[in-house]
């Protein structure tokens, strides 16, 4: 599915007969002769060119370049109609798209802007003889050929070096040299170059007819597959999506067993968490920050203490827990459960003490999330934010105006603890280490979140060390004593830079 697709589906939702998406400007809609701005932020210049590369094809490029205004029509993954028109601009171009009103299946070969994968899914062309986009001097060498259910050797081989060298991301895309993360860079890897049926034949068993449909209709989808790397079977999660150039694969190699916080060089009173009887405790951070890890040490730390019922929703599923003093049962969205929300619901028919919920990513499931909590649960779950007080804004502003003063109440009222975490590059290259910052939901916390005084949060973690709450500086200046961190490191990561040498000197 095209970028532009998810914007038509949008403006199809609301009813509207037109989009018009300008550079560096606030995508609209056309509602009965009236402008409605999206709630979204202007689009920069270099996406509005990728809409409307995607709307005109590569043909008409060299037109819209040469400043003229193109018209056409255009048909969605879905098979449904527009009407476009392109204009250049002094500083981007300007896209202004209107329903049709007709709909038709897509097309066996799709036109411009359509980059949906022949059916049937593993049935894929070998585009490996396609030039390469090359990065580096050497020629580069093709993957063989194999079959779509089974990865190639050579690949297989290439994966087991880059595990080797300690990558935590590998990067796979059609008529590309993989690229892979170590110690936080991306690095290329020049000797092969994988086609389309190779990143398939990666995920393998777990690319069934269900998230083939999903790949398809929705453009990606997430996966836990295993492969057979130098006579051993090694985990990943997999983000399988299409783009404009074909299709591409992420793959995050995940640990035989979730590993404890003193493993992952976490301080060890994060456990204390782990004993609160009912509340919802989140972890934030950037994609790739370790998240999903920390909240399975969480989650086996309680297996392992604790004789309690433990539901876990996630997609997919990494860590496998076995049963220790704890009963865990674990269900994946797209297998066991429709959605995280649908999910949370039945959880709580389901008799648990404790629900892991993998992601907070829309207003049902927060609401949901909320509702399991105030009801005598543990909620352990995860947000993509940077900091505890944009976790909180985050929550309340996916809330309706008008239901945000209870969703402050409610909130309030079942937080117990934020911990924020980063990766940062250690001193043992090409390792990188966790730092956090955790704040503790006291009465003055919880009252300045129902008044809506969110921006005080970060004075009040600062004054509260004696309750528990952890600054940033004050995680980073431990790792950097502890020599695990070096000082220029550290401070390239701290909000505050003075505030972390201060800490740094003082503790000498």
């Amino acid at each position: 599915m095209s970028a532009i697709d998810s914007l038509l589906k949008l403006m199809d939702s609301q009813g509207a007969d037109g989009l018009v998406i300008a550079a560096n400007d606030v995508p609209t809609l056309d509602m009965a002769g009236e402008t409605l701005q999206l709630s979204m932020p202007a689009v920069p210049a270099a996406l509005v060119a990728t809409f409307a590369g995607e709307v005109i094809g590569p043909d008409g490029a060299d037109d819209l370049e040469g400043g003229r205004t193109l018209e056409g029509t255009y048909r969605s993954a879905d098979g449904a109609s527009f009407a476009y028109e392109v204009s250049p601009r002094a500083q981007g171009c300007r896209l202004s798209l209107r329903p049709l009103g007709t709909r038709t299946p897509p097309p066996d070969d799709p036109g411009p802007g359509l980059q949906e994968p022949p059916e049937p899914l593993t049935a894929i062309e070998d585009q490996t003889t396609s030039p390469a986009r090359s990065v580096g001097h050497e020629e580069p060498v093709h993957v063989g050929s194999a079959a779509p259910d089974t990865p190639d050797p050579v690949l297989l081989s290439a994966i087991g070096q880059a595990l080797e060298q300690g990558a935590s991301d590998l990067f796979f895309s059609t008529g590309e040299h993989p690229r892979i993360r170590v110690g936080g860079v991306i690095e290329a890897m020049p000797g092969l170059v994988t086609g389309r049926e190779h990143i398939l034949a990666l995920a393998g068993g777990a690319l069934d007819e269900d998230r083939g449909a999903e790949l398809r209709t929705r453009g990606s989808v997430d996966l836990a597959v295993e492969l057979d790397i130098a006579g051993s079977r090694r985990r990943f999660r997999a983000s399988l999506f299409q783009h404009h150039h074909g299709l591409a694969v992420a793959l995050r190699p995940i640990r035989d067993r979730a590993p404890s916080l003193e493993e992952l060089n976490l301080p060890g009173d994060l456990c204390t968490l782990c004993s609160l009887p009912h509340g919802l405790v989140l972890l934030t951070g950037a994609a790739g920050s370790g998240k999903s890890t920390t909240l399975a040490s969480l989650v086996e730390h309680i297996n392992r203490t604790r004789a309690c019922h433990i539901i876990t929703l996630e997609d997919p599923i990494e860590f496998e827990h076995d049963n220790q003093r704890s009963i865990v049962h674990q269900r994946e969205v797209g297998r066991h459960v429709e959605s995280f929300s649908a999910g949370l619901r039945a959880a709580l028919r389901e008799s648990p003490d404790v629900i892991l919920l993998g992601e907070m990513r829309d207003l049902p499931t927060i609401a949901a999330a909320l509702t399991a909590a105030e009801t005598g649960h543990l909620v352990l779950s995860t947000l993509h934010t940077g900091d505890a007080s944009s976790a909180i804004d985050r929550i309340i502003d996916v809330f309706p105006g008008h239901q945000q003063p209870q969703a402050r109440l409610q909130l309030a009222s079942v937080l117990r603890a934020i911990v924020t975490q980063i990766l940062v590059p250690s001193t043992q290259h090409p390792g990188r280490v966790p730092a956090i910052e955790k704040l503790v939901i006291t009465d003055g916390v919880a009252c300045q979140i129902r008044d809506g005084r969110n921006h005080q949060v970060s004075s009040l973690i600062q004054a509260g060390g004696s309750e528990g709450m952890i600054t940033l500086e004050r995680s980073l200046a431990s790792l950097v004593r502890a020599g695990k961190v070096a000082l220029t490191t550290a401070l390239h990561h701290a909000r505050d830079e003075q505030g972390l040498r201060k800490l740094v000197r003082g503790a000498r």
